[in-house]
């Protein structure tokens, strides 16, 4: 059985971090889980096992993922570490003919009308997805043995039980997307009530868009709605009854939405030169990396430590605001061997965009923020500590009662590059502005594209009214 307590003895052991990624977005997080060196720290200790999954609708985004797996496998065999201490799955969904997602989600929709039907469209593998068909394809493999959907999970459950240090899971997706959005609680719910029965925490990563994806897609209004009611204990109750089954909040162990904004900012700081698309389509990729890979770096960061910190600094049903701050970024803005007045102007001036591109309302406040600074030494991180500490009082914390930042000091192992990762806990949906971007889209939808973007089976006064 996994010891997933926390007490004295074991609190400064590394723990393992099994992950799940859906969608592209999702596979991103596998991504960096499985690039990071701290994955290959934790499994030379014998007693660890991990395991990391991808799933997605078609094959399109599983290679990447599949070859970083591959890769770990090799490095993990040099070193001696046994290849079965270490369990990857990729799952790749299929489309089923539109006649047999009718049918499947006829029973799947009990006594509510089935929100499938003939006129639906249903995409080819590897398209974009309407959130209510992803979740149709996803239950529809996960009621049919022949995928193998179902025991995929089962595999990724009993591996990770084996490990005799303590563990966590997390499931990755993009909030924005159909597919990752429109199966994240479904497969969550079948992980952690119904296959896990609640013993182990599963934390829930849920990433923002950036204005370079252009509108927020009314999936984000939908996306939060349905999360906010599934993470808050007073409306549950009202919730589920308006469901076809019972759901309950399958994220114990956490809830983090992650802002990518700033870092998308700082990149089209870059040069105008080059062609528009391309030069686009790369800052797009670098971003989402760079949030990705960033994010799980800070995950296993210090053996539990700094993700265990800013959990706890969370009441129960809150959530906690990831944000990406990137203050230089190799080649953009100022260059190696430029003065080092000039880097420390440039990484003040990022520091100063912090509300800019935070994307929270300007009304916000937290009790409590947590921050990871990365920064060469040379540049002198204790003056950069002082500033965002400053910024962060003026523009987030709650003024009288205890307020707390904490600032931990790093050094990033490119010295080119200086960013912080910063957490607050105690938002809600109503706090994002793009939350409120995406109701506006959300209401000039017809009835029918609006069902499309959900992911539950809500009735609409229950749907909007959190936003009344």
């Amino acid at each position: 059985m996994t010891n997933t307590e926390t007490n004295d003895k074991d609190s400064q052991l590394p723990y393992c971090l099994n992950v799940i990624g859906i969608g592209r977005s999702g596979a991103g997080y596998v991504d960096g889980l499985l690039r990071t060196g701290e994955i290959e720290d934790i499994l030379l200790d014998p007693r660890a096992r991990i395991s990391a999954m991808v799933v997605d609708i078609g094959s399109k985004y599983l290679s990447r993922p599949e070859d970083y797996a591959d890769t770990l496998k090799c490095r993990l065999e040099e070193q001696g570490i046994p290849g079965d201490n270490f369990n990857f799955q990729s799952v790749c969904l299929d489309v089923p003919k539109s006649s047999d997602l009718i049918t499947s989600t006829t029973a799947l929709s009990g006594s509510k009308k089935n929100w499938i039907n003939k006129k639906t469209d249903i995409p080819e593998a590897g398209s974009h997805f309407a959130r209510a068909v992803a979740k149709a394809i996803y239950n529809t493999a996960y009621a049919d043995d022949s995928t193998g959907l179902s025991e995929a999970l089962d595999i990724f459950i009993a591996h990770l039980k084996k490990s005799e240090l303590k563990s966590r899971i997390m499931v990755c997706f993009n909030l924005a997307g159909g597919t990752g959005s429109g199966i994240a609680l479904d497969l969550a719910q079948h992980l952690a009530n119904e296959k896990l029965g609640g013993e182990m925490p599963v934390i829930g990563v849920g990433q923002l868009p950036h204005s370079g994806d252009g509108d927020t897609s009314p999936n984000v209004f939908a996306s939060l709605n349905e999360l906010a009611y599934i993470s808050n204990n007073e409306k549950n109750a009202s919730v589920t009854k308006n469901l076809d089954e019972d759901y309950s909040n399958p994220f114990k162990g956490g809830f983090f939405i992650t802002n990518t904004e700033h870092s998308w900012q700082r990149l089209t700081s870059y040069t105008p030169t080059g062609v528009q698309e391309v030069r686009d389509r790369f800052r797009q990729e670098v971003t989402n990396k760079f949030t990705q890979d960033s994010f799980m770096r800070f995950a296993l960061r210090d053996s539990d430590s700094a993700l265990r910190q800013v959990i706890n600094s969370a009441d129960e049903g809150q959530w906690i605001y990831y944000n990406l701050a990137k203050f230089t970024h190799p080649g953009v803005q100022v260059l190696p061997g430029e003065p080092i007045s000039k880097w420390r102007r440039v990484i003040d001036q990022w520091i100063d965009h912090l509300d800019d591109f935070s994307g929270l309302k300007k009304e916000f406040r937290t009790q409590t923020a947590d921050v990871h600074l990365h920064v060469p030494r040379e540049l002198g991180s204790e003056h950069f500590g002082e500033k965002i500490t400053q910024r962060l009082t003026d523009s987030f914390l709650k003024t009288g009662g205890k307020s707390n930042i904490n600032i931990a000091h790093h050094e990033f192992f490119d010295h080119l590059t200086s960013y912080a990762d910063i957490s607050m806990t105690g938002i809600s949906q109503g706090d994002l502005n793009q939350f409120w971007e995406a109701h506006d889209g959300y209401l000039k939808l017809s009835s029918e594209e609006q069902k499309m973007c959900h992911s539950w089976l809500l009735d609409k006064d229950v749907v909007l009214s959190k936003v009344a």
